[in-house]
């Protein structure tokens, strides 16, 4: 079975860096890396891949003041 790949949009690069680093701190696997982009309808084209567990990093990161442009699953916005 395939792993999916989890992006969290965000609006910026420092953003992106900011909310890696939140992320990683936490015990989460996160890299910055592009966004697709057919899908980059309005971020910096830049998303943080979170391996395990979106919803939780996504609430995280919303604690932390990183603003959310989307979510992306396996190349697919949702």
């Amino acid at each position: 079975m395939r792993m999916q790949k989890q992006l969290i949009m965000v609006g910026s690069i420092t953003y992106a860096l900011k909310g890696r680093d939140i992320l990683r701190s936490m015990g989460f696997t996160a890299y910055v890396e592009r966004t697709p982009s057919h899908l980059d309808r309005v971020g910096c084209g830049y998303s943080i891949y979170v391996k395990d567990n979106i919803q939780r990093a996504d609430a995280i990161l919303a604690e932390n003041g990183i603003p959310i442009q989307g979510i992306l699953n396996d190349g697919d916005a949702i």
